[in-house]
């Protein structure tokens, strides 16, 4: 049975809990608990409408994560504190901001609407709802190891547990008919080079007819993908509910004369680093002399025909936005690489959209998609031996490397 974040987070703040949010809300005896429901019902349908596209999804992951540092650990001393109040509504609003988009001050009059509270009693009441959901969330990415996939299936798993505690009006502000509508919008996954293997490998035969239809089929929808991730141009969820056009990045590779050392390509003229990427990155750049030809690992798993990362990347990533939003002079170039396994064009447009997706979440998070590239470089200047799982993972990374910077 999935689990019920609406119960996690309820069970969370307790009868203390609730009583104090009522106290501080002005809720009647016995209000506190519904309220909450509908307004963490409400936060999670948002969500849910945020995961219809992998960038979304990339995002909500990276805030789960980020929740997990909230001290959260006794609502009732939280609600009967004006400042920590004001602290949790000011997280929440940033919650909303990026859930909702422009939806947000509708979703509150919405709200409002079906408890029949005032705008400021609804509104306190979902930025208060919004931080307490996603550290559930966030617990259970860390808990679980739960990559974006596993991410999206934990939030269809709430629609049965929302379905009944939505307020009305609220789907047709996320611009859907009905709950399912909604959840089909879900991405649950992205795997570009599986699609193209489906297209290149022929299953086996299999005597039963289901076989017989089910495998064709699953071919030609592999081709149908495989050409449809190499489109001119590819729209991105600009984290309003907009959609912007992204141009294509076409890579011009410089031959190069590598070395074998081992049966291993090495290419001694692009230093990588292994270290701590924060502390290595910020040390670069502020230094004088730096090399322009360094890059930087991020810390970042993929699945070996996968481009969506796992919880673990998050730390990495936030800390690239953090140093990017503190410099706003640095502009930089993600690049995607993989191992050596499958079609030269697969690994290409796989690489590229592992490179994509990290652009994504820097975008989302406010950086100006004029200052951050991606390219895809495929299976291009391995680090280590293609011919073992170790060295394929290592081989399946994301750098990061500075293309100009004024202080």
């Amino acid at each position: 049975m999935a689990d019920n974040l609406l119960e996690m987070a309820v069970r969370h703040l307790g009868q203390s809990g609730l009583d104090a949010l009522g106290n501080a809300l002005g809720l009647g005896d016995g209000k506190a608990e519904p309220a909450f429901t509908t307004g963490a019902a409400s936060v999670l349908a948002g969500m849910l409408n945020k995961a219809g596209s992998e960038s979304g999804l990339g995002t909500l992951l990276n805030m789960a994560v980020k929740s997990t540092d909230m001290d959260l650990s006794s609502p009732a001393d939280i609600f009967s504190s004006a400042d920590k109040m004001t602290s949790l509504q000011e997280v929440g609003g940033n919650v909303l901001d990026s859930v909702f988009g422009t939806s947000h001050n509708a979703v509150g009059d919405v709200i409002s609407s079906a408890l029949g509270l005032d705008r400021t009693k609804s509104g306190s009441l979902i930025r208060i709802a919004a931080p307490i959901v996603m550290s559930m969330v966030g617990k259970l990415v860390k808990s679980k190891g739960l990559n974006m996939e596993g991410l999206a299936a934990l939030l269809l798993g709430q629609k049965t547990h929302i379905r009944d505690q939505l307020p009305p009006g609220l789907l047709k502000e996320l611009g859907a008919d009905n709950l399912d509508e909604l959840a089909e919008r879900a991405v649950v996954e992205t795997s570009p080079r599986q699609a193209a293997h489906a297209a290149h490998n022929t299953p086996p035969a299999r005597k039963s007819g289901f076989g017989k239809w089910l495998w064709p089929l699953l071919i030609a929808l592999g081709v149908l993908w495989a050409l449809n991730m190499c489109a001119k141009k590819e729209k991105v969820d600009d984290g309003t509910g907009g959609v912007m056009q992204q141009d294509e990045v076409i890579v011009e590779e410089t031959p190069t004369d590598p070395t074998l050392n081992g049966g291993t390509t090495t290419v001694p003229d692009a230093p990588v680093t292994t270290e701590n990427f924060e502390q290595s990155f910020r040390a670069y750049l502020s230094d004088a002399n730096r090399d322009p030809r360094r890059e930087f690992l991020l810390n970042i798993e993929f699945p070996t025909d996968g481009s969506m990362p796992n919880s673990a990347s998050a730390p990495d990533v936030q800390a690239l936005i953090n140093i990017m939003q503190e410099n706003p002079g640095l502009k930089i170039t993600i690049e995607g690489y993989t191992d050596s396994d499958g079609d030269a064009a697969a690994n290409q447009t796989l690489s590229e959209a592992r490179a994509k997706g990290v652009r994504a979440l820097l975008v989302n998070s406010g950086i100006d998609e004029e200052r951050v590239k991606a390219v895809g470089m495929g299976s291009a200047n391995p680090v280590a031996d293609n011919n073992t799982e170790e060295g394929k993972q290592m081989n399946r990374r994301i750098l990061v490397k500075v293309d100009s910077f004024t202080e």
